[in-house]
């Protein structure tokens, strides 16, 4: 372990080099400027209020937070991790949703089936894992969506596929062992991945004493990870970001939408996007039958649908073939499905994948160390801002050129 044995002050070794190329004493090693980024799925915005998470607290007091950072839409898993790491929406980066058609590769993704989903046809865009690679850098990434997928040819330079069992301790292990690589093997880029609060949203709801148990257990890691950096005294050398990909609701019972009573689903492939539903005909010449048979039925009701052409441009959804031609938005708490789809699956307490503004799908973004400590000066919150931002912030800490993205150029932050 890389332990600073003399605390000196941290400092660059010459401040007129580039971002990338500057190195940071701990006392005892050099490091590069580096980032730790952490993912909590499902963690959503006002959990923070809950007093549930004082290591968490502690953090952004002494950096930054978001005042909540809003979801692409959908308000899915794989579509906004990967919007996290590439800067792009998903209609740009091709994951549109958790399951989706192409009509072009006449093939289905399935995200809970990794023999279909890390077929590198289905990645677009460039996750600043590769960037960094490009660019002559090291990346090292645990568990993060598309990490184990060949992208452009390239991968990350160190991996830890997707594993339901590995502990929270172990995923610290994951990010302090790439830290105390020598310096020409150390990643500058590292990112882990923490599914738990997620999974208790589902199950239990998001008002559960199982997610407040979830939000400790996370809060547990983040106390660990940050002791390890702490005697490793880099604390004032790395760069550490905690999001989250969104939030959750509570879903009602009541208010399930089948939409065998509304068309012939026989006539369309299965409808996707739960929560939500994506619905493709079989025959694009009853795409318009369809649609109008939906308008007729949803006319003074609190869920709408769109034709894919025709949704809100602040979705962001309409260039990709795989994005369904029908698309259909019921309010937060309500669910879109047909007798096939919902088979004898139990409705989960808790889901995510509405409209990306409500305020139930807010997400986090903390945020400490060094750069952000010069940027925002005596800022603790900033406003609001869509994940599609963060790709840009990562790449300016770490002086990148990034590749093209939807984010704002320069970053935010």
């Amino acid at each position: 372990m890389l332990v600073g044995t003399i605390l000196l002050t941290i400092f660059p070794r010459n401040k007129n080099l580039p971002l990338s190329s500057a190195l940071y004493s701990n006392g005892t090693h050099e490091f590069n400027n580096t980032v730790i980024l952490i993912s909590f799925d499902g963690f959503r915005s006002d959990y923070l209020d809950r007093n549930v998470t004082p290591t968490l607290k502690e953090f952004f007091q002494k950096g930054i937070k978001a005042e909540y950072m809003l979801p692409s839409f959908p308000s899915v898993t794989f579509a906004n991790h990967y919007t996290i790491v590439t800067g792009l929406y998903p209609e740009s980066h091709g994951i549109v949703a958790n399951e989706f058609y192409d009509p072009i590769l006449k093939d289905n993704f399935y995200y809970t089936n990794p023999n279909k989903s890390i077929d590198s046809k289905w990645w677009k865009g460039e996750p600043i894992w590769v960037t960094t690679v490009k660019q002559h850098q090291k990346s090292g990434v645990s568990m993060w969506v598309g990490s184990s997928s060949v992208i452009g040819g390239y991968t990350p330079t160190y991996l830890h596929p997707f594993n339901f069992s590995t502990s929270l301790d172990e995923k610290v292990d994951h990010i302090t062992n790439w830290l105390d690589m020598k310096l020409e093997d150390r990643p500058t880029f590292l990112a882990g991945y923490v599914n738990t609060i997620d999974s208790m949203g589902h199950q239990f709801g998001p008002d559960s004493q199982e997610v407040n148990d979830a939000l400790k257990a996370a809060d547990g890691f983040v106390k660990n990870l940050l002791n390890k950096i702490e005697e490793r005294n880099l604390t004032d050398i790395v760069n550490i970001i905690f999001v989250s990909d969104h939030g959750m609701a509570q879903t009602i019972p009541s208010n399930i939408i089948f939409l065998d009573n509304i068309f012939d689903v026989s006539k369309v492939y299965p409808v996707e996007w739960f929560p939500l539903a994506g619905i493709r005909p079989y025959n694009d010449s009853d795409i318009e039958e369809i649609f109008n048979l939906l308008q007729n039925a949803n006319e003074n009701q609190p869920w709408k649908c769109y034709l894919k052409e025709n949704i809100p441009e602040r979705f962001h959804y309409r260039n990709s073939v795989r994005i369904d031609p029908i698309i259909c938005i019921p309010p937060v708490g309500w669910v879109l499905t047909t007798y096939r789809e919902a088979g004898n699956n139990t409705l989960p307490i808790g889901v995510h994948g509405y409209d990306n503004q409500e305020p139930t799908m807010r997400g986090i973004f903390l945020a400490n160390g060094p750069y952000f400590k010069d940027k925002v000066e005596n800022k603790k919150e900033v406003r609001p801002f869509v994940n599609i931002e963060v790709y840009n912030i990562m790449c300016n800490i770490l002086g990148l050129k990034p590749a093209p993205n939807n984010g704002t150029d320069g970053a935010i932050i």
